[in-house]
């Protein structure tokens, strides 16, 4: 039958379907043309070879689909396996029509296969610029490398944290409000002395605490979690073993993007060797200001009671009449006098050291010069009997300090200088008044007399009665003076020496104190 005499389209498709799979109008390819056994069978074994490959690819692409939930184009890997089973599919059919020659069905499967493809071609074209952005593989061999150097260095950054929180008795802990449960670092464990997987709530915690300390960590908690606060407390816990110890709890909020806390973590540290001593010192401190209370309080006592009584002794040696005395008993008598009025010396010197003590008197700012002037007016004879010679070098010219001190310190240096000159040379005496590399203000004295041997006398030098050379006028009370005075007013004094080569005397002062 000629093409013209088919019919119209309409007829074509319809008798198209309704002979889908009629084998009528055609003959096996077996019997179309000449097919020599090799030729056939050739034709027919690599169309079921292509078609069982065309079949298996698909089941592994489906398998990798299944399992691999992440892969970024499932649709597309479906559309290959449609597009595979299809082209497996005509290669099939080719290789049956060798027995049933069912051309149409082999049309309609090829026209499907068309559409598959041209679909797949439009999905691959559509995904084709994110298919470029993935990582190849060798960028995700660097990122694993990468990753493993920084997980490295982590694992080592985290054992030195951890030695270092095992050494220093510090661990850290994270609190989540939603969960109501802990987190631990394994230093923690160390401290409650149990494992620290064992503390997951609030309540857990809190029976490591005595009772006190339970309301202060619970109300620690609220706060953090409703008003966002910090906080720092020192607590003490109770180890399941029943051992007692001093800790370090404090945490900080951590605030989500919204503002609101979402964990609450901090440090817990072992204090309580520290927190021991400080309770120790503290008690110990306590202590030795009650005794000094108690001694203060006895040497006032025994400093007017003695007054009182060697006032008396001296009122009532006035009283006897020496003329009615026999000599024996008038020596003897001159004796209690003496001894009377060195016990009232010796009381008066004592008074005077402790109101020092007892007493910081006010700073005020004075000339040094015109306080020089005042002392070397008084000491004008002495000065003028043993021909001294004062050289005064004032860079500064102010000081604060009270002025009662600082006269008498004045006092005592130059006196101290007239009287422990050598025997063959005049008072050679210099007073320099500057400020130091640090802006303290600093009086040194020099002289050129005999000088003290600080091998020997260097502790005592500032002591109580304490004399190095023999003079009429020394008591040894000028120098524990100008210690106490200087000191009162938070200075320092330094002595320098040597024997025969004069002496240094350098005072700093402290002005804010």
């Amino acid at each position: 039958m000629s093409r013209s005499s088919q019919g119209g389209l309409p007829e074509q498709s319809q008798e198209f379907f309704n002979g889908i799979f009629s084998t009528a109008e055609w003959p096996a390819r077996w019997y179309c043309g000449y097919w020599s056994d090799f030729h056939g069978w050739l034709y027919i074994v690599s169309d079921i070879l292509i078609w069982a490959a065309y079949f298996l690819i698909p089941v592994f692409l489906v398998r990798f689909v299944l399992r691999r939930k992440d892969f970024p184009f499932p649709k597309t890997i479906w559309l290959f396996v449609a597009f595979i089973l299809f082209c497996g599919a005509t290669h099939l059919i080719d290789a049956l029509i060798f027995w049933l020659p069912i051309y149409r069905f082999s049309a309609l499967v090829r026209f499907g296969t068309a559409i598959v493809s041209l679909t797949t071609v439009y999905c691959l074209f559509k995904i084709f610029p994110n298919v470029l952005l993935l990582r190849s593989v060798a960028d995700l061999q660097r990122e694993i490398d990468e990753r493993t150097i920084v997980e490295e260095k982590l694992a080592e950054s985290e054992f030195l944290l951890t030695a270092a929180g095992n050494v220093g008795k510090l661990g850290g802990w994270e609190y989540d409000p939603a969960t109501g449960q802990f987190r631990w670092t394994a230093t923690c464990g160390n401290i409650f002395e149990t494992d620290e997987a064992d503390v997951h709530s609030e309540t857990d915690l809190l029976k490591l605490f005595p009772e006190p300390y339970q309301l202060i960590i619970r109300a620690a908690l609220r706060e953090s979690i409703q008003f966002g606060q910090a906080w720092d407390h020192e607590l003490q816990l109770v180890t399941p073993a029943g051992t007692r110890k001093w800790v370090r709890f404090s945490a900080t909020p951590l605030l989500n993007a919204a503002g609101q806390v979402s964990k609450v973590g901090g440090i817990i540290m072992d204090i309580d060797r520290y927190k021991t001593l400080e309770i120790d010192l503290v008690r110990s401190i306590d202590q030795m200001a009650q005794k000094n209370n108690q001694l203060h309080s006895f040497t006032h006592i025994l400093s007017h009671n003695l007054r009182n009584h060697s006032s008396n002794i001296a009122l009532l040696s006035e009283f006897v009449d020496e003329t009615t005395l026999t000599k024996d008993n008038e020596e003897l008598f001159q004796k209690i006098k003496t001894v009377a009025k060195h016990l009232n010396g010796t009381l008066d010197d004592l008074s005077q050291v402790i109101k020092i003590r007892d007493n910081q008197l006010e700073g005020e700012k004075l000339d040094i010069r015109e306080v020089t002037d005042q002392v070397l007016s008084v000491l004008d004879e002495s000065l003028h009997k043993s021909q001294a010679h004062i050289d005064l070098e004032f860079e500064e010219k102010e000081i604060v300090f009270p002025h009662i001190y600082l006269e008498s310190i004045l006092m005592n240096l130059i006196s101290n200088g007239i009287k422990y000159k050598k025997d063959d040379q005049h008072p050679m005496i210099k007073l320099h008044f500057y400020r130091n590399k640090v802006g303290l203000k600093v009086l040194e004295y020099c002289d050129k007399g005999r000088g003290i041997d600080l091998s020997l006398h260097a502790e005592k030098i500032f002591g109580l009665y304490k004399t190095f050379h023999k003079h009429e006028d020394a008591h040894g009370v000028g120098l524990f003076l100008i210690k106490n005075q200087i000191e009162a007013q938070g200075g320092s004094i330094q002595v320098f020496s040597k024997v025969d080569a004069g002496i240094t005397f350098k005072i700093t002062f402290n002005e804010n104190a």
